[in-house]
Protein backbone atom coordinates (compact mmCIF):
# COMPACT_ATOMS: atom_id res chain seq x y z
CA UNK A 1 0.00 0.00 0.00
CA UNK A 2 1.57 3.18 -1.22
CA UNK A 3 1.50 6.53 0.81
CA UNK A 4 1.59 9.94 -0.26
CA UNK A 5 3.40 12.85 1.30
CA UNK A 6 6.78 13.20 4.08
CA UNK A 7 7.60 9.78 5.77
CA UNK A 8 7.44 10.71 9.49
CA UNK A 9 10.45 10.09 11.14
CA UNK A 10 10.65 9.30 15.47
CA UNK A 11 10.63 12.61 17.25
CA UNK A 12 12.99 10.36 19.45
CA UNK A 13 15.84 10.87 17.18
CA UNK A 14 17.79 14.18 18.16
CA UNK A 15 17.20 15.90 14.90
CA UNK A 16 15.03 13.59 13.18
CA UNK A 17 12.27 16.58 12.77
CA UNK A 18 14.79 19.25 11.18
CA UNK A 19 15.51 16.89 8.57
CA UNK A 20 15.15 18.70 5.35
CA UNK A 21 14.30 21.62 7.03
CA UNK A 22 16.37 24.82 6.51
CA UNK A 23 17.65 26.68 9.21
CA UNK A 24 16.35 29.94 10.57
CA UNK A 25 18.57 32.81 8.50
CA UNK A 26 19.51 34.52 12.03
CA UNK A 27 20.63 32.64 14.30
CA UNK A 28 18.90 32.76 17.95
CA UNK A 29 21.27 34.80 19.85
CA UNK A 30 20.03 32.79 23.28
CA UNK A 31 19.34 29.72 24.47
CA UNK A 32 18.34 27.96 27.96
CA UNK A 33 19.99 24.96 29.24
CA UNK A 34 17.48 22.50 27.50
CA UNK A 35 17.67 24.27 23.96
CA UNK A 36 21.37 23.65 24.66
CA UNK A 37 21.15 19.86 25.79
CA UNK A 38 18.91 19.16 22.66
CA UNK A 39 21.27 21.15 20.15
CA UNK A 40 23.85 18.78 21.08
CA UNK A 41 22.52 15.79 21.34
CA UNK A 42 21.79 16.70 17.42
CA UNK A 43 25.09 17.53 16.54
CA UNK A 44 26.22 14.64 18.16
CA UNK A 45 23.45 12.48 16.45
CA UNK A 46 24.69 13.59 12.94
CA UNK A 47 28.45 13.13 13.74
CA UNK A 48 27.39 9.49 14.84
CA UNK A 49 25.36 8.77 10.90
CA UNK A 50 28.31 10.62 9.39
CA UNK A 51 30.62 8.53 10.83
CA UNK A 52 28.64 5.61 10.26
CA UNK A 53 28.17 6.19 6.66
CA UNK A 54 31.93 6.57 6.09
CA UNK A 55 32.77 3.72 7.75
CA UNK A 56 29.94 1.79 5.58
CA UNK A 57 31.49 3.14 2.84
CA UNK A 58 35.16 2.10 3.49
CA UNK A 59 33.72 -1.97 3.70
CA UNK A 60 32.00 -1.64 0.81
CA UNK A 61 35.16 -0.60 -0.55
CA UNK A 62 37.81 -2.60 1.04
CA UNK A 63 35.83 -6.00 2.38
CA UNK A 64 35.85 -7.97 -1.26
CA UNK A 65 35.61 -10.89 0.98
CA UNK A 66 31.99 -10.01 1.95
CA UNK A 67 32.66 -11.15 5.39
CA UNK A 68 31.26 -7.79 7.11
CA UNK A 69 35.33 -7.58 8.63
CA UNK A 70 38.92 -6.86 6.94
CA UNK A 71 40.79 -9.42 6.33
CA UNK A 72 44.96 -8.72 6.16
CA UNK A 73 44.65 -8.77 2.76
CA UNK A 74 41.86 -6.26 2.62
CA UNK A 75 43.62 -4.08 5.86
CA UNK A 76 46.49 -3.67 3.97
CA UNK A 77 45.04 -1.96 0.50
CA UNK A 78 43.29 0.07 3.17
CA UNK A 79 46.25 0.92 5.03
CA UNK A 80 48.12 1.66 1.18
CA UNK A 81 45.37 3.83 0.01
CA UNK A 82 45.75 5.77 3.71
CA UNK A 83 50.04 6.22 3.30
CA UNK A 84 49.00 7.49 -0.32
CA UNK A 85 50.20 4.32 -2.61
CA UNK A 86 53.07 3.30 0.08
CA UNK A 87 52.52 -0.34 0.54
CA UNK A 88 52.97 -1.40 4.08
CA UNK A 89 55.50 -4.80 4.65
CA UNK A 90 53.54 -7.41 6.19
CA UNK A 91 55.32 -6.70 9.30
CA UNK A 92 53.51 -3.10 9.60
CA UNK A 93 50.46 -4.92 8.56
CA UNK A 94 50.63 -7.65 11.39
CA UNK A 95 51.52 -4.25 13.69
CA UNK A 96 48.33 -2.51 13.17
CA UNK A 97 46.55 -6.02 12.96
CA UNK A 98 47.96 -7.06 16.70
CA UNK A 99 47.74 -3.36 18.04
CA UNK A 100 44.12 -2.63 17.14
CA UNK A 101 42.55 -6.46 18.10
CA UNK A 102 45.16 -7.13 20.96
CA UNK A 103 46.01 -10.31 19.34
CA UNK A 104 42.29 -11.53 19.33
CA UNK A 105 41.43 -12.24 16.04
CA UNK A 106 42.92 -12.16 12.23
CA UNK A 107 40.60 -9.58 11.27
CA UNK A 108 39.68 -6.07 11.97
CA UNK A 109 35.82 -5.02 12.62
CA UNK A 110 33.92 -2.23 11.14
CA UNK A 111 33.61 -0.59 14.04
CA UNK A 112 37.38 -1.02 14.67
CA UNK A 113 38.45 0.71 11.39
CA UNK A 114 38.64 4.17 13.32
CA UNK A 115 41.47 2.71 15.81
CA UNK A 116 43.19 0.91 13.21
CA UNK A 117 43.47 3.90 10.75
CA UNK A 118 44.81 5.89 14.15
CA UNK A 119 47.17 3.53 14.17
CA UNK A 120 49.02 3.69 11.35
CA UNK A 121 48.72 7.30 11.22
CA UNK A 122 50.57 7.64 14.15
CA UNK A 123 52.97 4.98 12.90
CA UNK A 124 53.50 6.78 9.95
CA UNK A 125 54.29 9.99 11.43
CA UNK A 126 56.67 8.72 13.84
CA UNK A 127 58.37 6.42 11.57
CA UNK A 128 61.22 8.99 10.35
CA UNK A 129 62.10 9.04 13.84
CA UNK A 130 61.80 5.63 15.20
CA UNK A 131 63.88 4.68 12.16
CA UNK A 132 66.58 7.71 13.22
CA UNK A 133 67.08 6.29 16.43
CA UNK A 134 66.95 2.57 15.53
CA UNK A 135 69.90 3.40 13.17
CA UNK A 136 71.33 5.12 15.64
CA UNK A 137 71.29 2.48 18.15
CA UNK A 138 71.71 -0.26 16.38
CA UNK A 139 75.43 0.23 16.45
CA UNK A 140 77.02 -3.22 14.85
CA UNK A 141 74.11 -3.20 12.02
CA UNK A 142 72.80 -6.78 12.64
CA UNK A 143 68.95 -5.09 11.96
CA UNK A 144 68.03 -5.20 15.74
CA UNK A 145 68.47 -3.47 18.89
CA UNK A 146 69.85 -5.86 21.64
CA UNK A 147 69.33 -4.88 25.51
CA UNK A 148 72.04 -2.62 26.27
CA UNK A 149 71.12 -1.11 22.67
CA UNK A 150 67.53 -0.56 24.04
CA UNK A 151 68.37 0.69 27.17
CA UNK A 152 70.58 3.22 25.72
CA UNK A 153 67.83 4.41 23.16
CA UNK A 154 64.94 4.45 26.53
CA UNK A 155 67.02 6.46 28.41
CA UNK A 156 67.21 8.97 25.18
CA UNK A 157 63.79 8.85 25.34
CA UNK A 158 63.30 9.51 29.18
CA UNK A 159 65.86 12.34 28.86
CA UNK A 160 68.82 11.01 30.11
CA UNK A 161 67.18 9.03 33.19
CA UNK A 162 68.54 5.58 32.69
CA UNK A 163 65.81 2.21 33.02
CA UNK A 164 66.16 0.15 35.66
CA UNK A 165 67.21 -3.84 34.25
CA UNK A 166 63.51 -4.97 35.39
CA UNK A 167 62.46 -2.11 33.37
CA UNK A 168 64.19 -3.03 30.05
CA UNK A 169 63.53 -6.75 30.41
CA UNK A 170 59.35 -5.74 30.11
CA UNK A 171 60.10 -3.33 27.74
CA UNK A 172 62.28 -6.71 25.52
CA UNK A 173 60.07 -9.11 26.65
CA UNK A 174 56.92 -7.50 25.97
CA UNK A 175 57.83 -6.07 22.45
CA UNK A 176 60.06 -8.91 21.09
CA UNK A 177 57.87 -11.32 19.09
CA UNK A 178 54.55 -9.29 19.85
CA UNK A 179 53.99 -8.81 16.16
CA UNK A 180 52.42 -11.64 14.35
CA UNK A 181 54.24 -13.56 11.91
CA UNK A 182 57.82 -12.50 13.66
CA UNK A 183 59.64 -14.79 16.02
CA UNK A 184 60.97 -13.76 19.43
CA UNK A 185 64.77 -12.63 18.54
CA UNK A 186 66.12 -11.49 21.38
CA UNK A 187 66.49 -7.99 19.96
CA UNK A 188 63.74 -5.49 19.13
CA UNK A 189 63.28 -4.72 14.76
CA UNK A 190 62.08 -1.43 13.63
CA UNK A 191 58.41 -2.53 13.61
CA UNK A 192 58.76 -3.73 17.02
CA UNK A 193 59.92 -0.92 18.42
CA UNK A 194 57.34 0.84 17.66
CA UNK A 195 55.49 -0.77 20.29
CA UNK A 196 58.55 -0.73 22.23
CA UNK A 197 58.49 3.39 22.25
CA UNK A 198 54.77 3.35 23.08
CA UNK A 199 55.23 0.83 25.54
CA UNK A 200 57.78 2.95 27.84
CA UNK A 201 56.31 6.31 27.36
CA UNK A 202 53.09 4.69 28.95
CA UNK A 203 55.19 3.25 31.43
CA UNK A 204 56.89 6.87 31.97
CA UNK A 205 53.81 8.67 32.59
CA UNK A 206 51.91 6.01 34.28
CA UNK A 207 55.29 6.30 37.17
CA UNK A 208 55.41 9.63 37.24
CA UNK A 209 51.64 10.05 37.97
CA UNK A 210 51.71 7.57 40.60
CA UNK A 211 54.22 9.74 42.75
CA UNK A 212 52.33 12.92 42.53
CA UNK A 213 50.88 13.95 46.10
CA UNK A 214 47.06 15.19 46.13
Amino acid sequence: MSTTGPIKMSAQLPGALHAGVKAHPKASPKAGPKRKKALMARGVFWKEIQREKKLDQLMEKYDESKTGNLLKEELANLLQDAAQGRKPTDEEVNFVLWSTTTGKTDRVSKQDIPKALDLWSDYERNLPEVEEKFDKYDANKSGKLERNQLKALLTDLDEGLAPSDDEVDWVMKTADGAVEGVDPTGGINKTELMLAVSLWYTHVEDKSSCCVVM
